[in-house]
């Protein structure tokens, strides 16, 4: 996983639209990889968590106005310190699905089309776990609607600009009534993962089956220094 360092060009944050804080939240970390389960699907995982949402604020709020909703009250937002917005974080194997049965998956043709979760429900009682990530907000509130956009600035660098909507679920309010936006820039994709009941011998016969230009991945060991052997695929760089 991935831990930024800021400059003053490029820096990372995710933006709650219309919350009090218009400059947005820096992010502490990012990680964007891949998966393939049981069933041969494939799938990308992303997941962030931002510094303490008060980190670069100099304002007083002790003094608030008490009428304020919680989305507009800097104190609430301090009792929730910071967000995480993660498919993988809680062990959920959730994600958006990035292949089509019966085709082998091009890795380059699913970065260069933008990424939709299609979750957003059309009922106001849903079930959380039908939605493909789930968010530590003002507690564990719930985000659906996706939209992710790739732009390759390099070799294996990305910027990424991701959108969604929010509901506050954990203080009861189920409709998808605020917004969200985040800007990553230069990630670097992190490789795909598979079951670890799997041989690499497996792996590798389903990740041929699976991937378009499979001789331009190669298996990487998670934990060099340990006898338990691990691995991913991953872009040849």
């Amino acid at each position: 996983m991935r831990k930024f360092k800021f400059n003053m060009e490029s820096v990372s944050k995710i933006y709650f639209i219309d919350n009090p804080y218009p400059n947005g939240h820096k992010i502490e970390t990012f990680s964007w990889s891949g998966r393939i389960d049981e069933y041969g699907s494939i799938w990308f995982d992303f997941h962030l968590k931002t510094e303490n949402y008060y980190a670069d604020d100099e304002e007083n709020s002790e003094e608030e106005n008490e009428d304020l909703s919680d989305w507009d009250s800097k104190i609430v937002w301090g009792n929730y310190h910071a967000c995480i917005l993660s498919s993988n974080y809680w062990g959920e194997e959730k994600g958006i699905r990035i292949d089509k049965p019966g085709e082998k998956l091009d890795f380059d043709t699913v970065i260069k089309n933008d990424l939709f979760s299609n979750d957003l429900p059309s009922e106001k009682h849903f079930d959380d776990d039908n939605l493909a990530f789930n968010m530590y907000l003002l507690g564990h509130d719930s985000c659906a609607g996706h939209h992710i956009r790739f732009l390759k600035t390099g070799d294996h660098q990305y910027d990424i600009t991701w959108t969604g909507k929010i509901a506050l679920t954990y203080a009861g309010d189920e409709e998808f009534s605020h917004d969200f936006k985040v800007q990553i820039f230069n990630v670097e994709f992190e490789g795909f993962h598979y079951p670890k009941t799997w041989s690499l011998e497996k792996a590798t016969e389903i990740f041929k089956a699976r991937l378009s230009n499979f001789e331009d991945y190669e298996f990487i060991d998670l934990n060099p220094k340990s006898n338990k052997r691990e691995y991913k695929l991953d872009k040849l760089k």
